[in-house]
């Protein structure tokens, strides 16, 4: 049957609404309520799976964006067929399964395959995203009490979220607000760059220093992509408002100690620590150092196979036994860590060379779709690929941004919106 029948078809379209309801609930509750929203994720892929919609979304992918598809494809059967020699089968287990939202990609480009429903999706999402602002600045005055999450505080307001991936989600939707004010007008524009400015506030009053690295990274990158758009006076003017909006925020903010912790951190410097956010960034950053040297020399005894999926904790047991680590370290080891707080040695270590190379390979073909995308006054989703491809890549230094909760369904979700319009346009003659 000719595919635009079948999409016409009432089961085809009550299956895609239906998907697309269920993801738009989702982004709402995204940032407030992680059962919520891993329900109505699970709902909209058992949707998409009951139809055809899920198996077309797979059917676009190869025949779009085949050498990225196969790169995911590498890297999820990577990651199941490390079960086989992994030194803790247990683990790994439930290792694979916090990788289950890889699965939604398929059916959420297809419910996002058109311009009406993307609008609708990413409306939904930043209806939620704001809402979670205005959350956190109640939460900054103490007006509602911080919720049960680590690293969510009244003096590090993030909400649920927590500090981890606040920045890495709030870095995308600012450069992606950023993008929509520049393609619209009038009241749209002012309102998204309000917002934006909002969530720039926010994201260099936490602690999340990789946050800060993204979302300049991003605005930068956006800037970039705009080069041939705008001429040398704006771009100039560009670039001196975010420099200066972060110089401002960082130097009367708390990202100026948090800043300065880490370079202490990096630098290995012994001058005291004047505040606890200025120790808290000093000690989160020698003990990734400490985790990454751990991480190199456990990969060195299996440089080839690695110690399998969900084999790190098991391995570094026993490199803790067989290592003489000295009292400057050991605080960083005497304790249960699950990985080495950075995505490459992680996967490095546990599939050894072909680990990494399988992540570089699936990061840098997600950013080479972002790059090439067009980007001018018709299309709202595509910059969302590159912005999320870069905050993923970016942040996989400091933390394992592919399995975190947060992060990565949030990119994979906007990297589903920003395919499927360029996919529109694909099918439509436009590319």
């Amino acid at each position: 049957m000719n595919a635009r029948l079948v999409e016409r078809l009432p089961v085809w379209e009550g299956a895609s609404s239906a998907t697309l309801w269920l993801l738009c609930l989702a982004m709402i509750c995204f940032p407030f309520s992680v059962a919520a929203n891993n329900l109505f994720l699970g709902l909209a892929l058992a949707s998409g799976l009951l139809g055809t919609l899920w198996w077309r979304g797979v059917q676009r992918l190869w025949r779009s964006y085949r050498l990225f598809f196969a790169c995911l494809l590498a890297y999820l059967t990577l990651l199941l067929v490390g079960l086989l020699w992994s030194q803790d089968m247990a683990w790994g287990r439930h290792i694979l399964a916090r990788h289950w939202f890889w699965l939604l990609i398929p059916a959420a480009l297809t419910a996002l395959a058109s311009g009406r429903s993307r609008e609708m999706f990413l409306a939904a999402t930043s209806i939620g995203l704001a809402a979670n602002l205005l959350y956190c600045l109640l939460q900054a005055n103490g007006v509602i009490d911080s919720p049960t999450v680590q690293g969510s505080t009244a003096d590090n307001a993030t909400g649920h979220i927590g500090h981890t991936s606040f920045g890495v989600i709030y870095g995308i939707w600012i450069a992606w607000l950023v993008h929509v004010g520049i393609i619209g007008s009038g009241r749209l524009r002012w309102g998204c760059w309000l917002l934006a400015l909002w969530g720039l506030a926010m994201v260099f009053s936490t602690e999340g220093i990789s946050g800060y690295i993204v979302t300049v990274a991003l605005l930068f990158l956006l800037a970039f992509k705009w080069m041939g758009r705008l001429s040398a006076k704006q771009l100039t003017l560009w670039a001196a408002l975010v420099v200066l909006l972060v110089v401002i925020l960082v130097g009367f903010g708390p990202g100026k100690e948090r800043i300065s912790g880490l370079w202490q951190g990096l630098t290995q410097s012994e001058q005291a620590a004047t505040s606890q956010p200025l120790a808290m960034a000093k000690l989160s950053t020698e003990a990734r150092l400490s985790w990454w040297k751990m991480s190199l020399e456990i990969w060195q005894v299996h440089p080839w196979g690695g110690v399998g999926t969900g084999g790190f904790p098991k391995a570094m047991s026993d490199w803790r036994q067989q290592a003489n680590i000295d009292d400057s370290e050991r605080l960083f080891h005497d304790h249960f860590v699950a990985h080495p707080h950075n995505q490459y040695l992680l996967n490095m270590v546990r599939w050894g060379v072909l680990g990494l190379l399988s992540t570089l390979a699936l990061l840098f073909v997600w950013l080479r779709l972002g790059w090439r995308g067009r980007w001018s006054e018709k299309e709202m989703a595509q910059p969302l690929v590159l912005f999320s491809g870069a905050a993923l890549a970016l942040h996989a230094i400091p933390s394992v941004s592919l399995e975190e909760h947060f992060a990565t369904i949030f990119a994979i979700l906007m990297l589903s919106a920003g395919l499927a319009e360029k996919s529109d346009e694909q099918n439509n003659g436009r590319l």
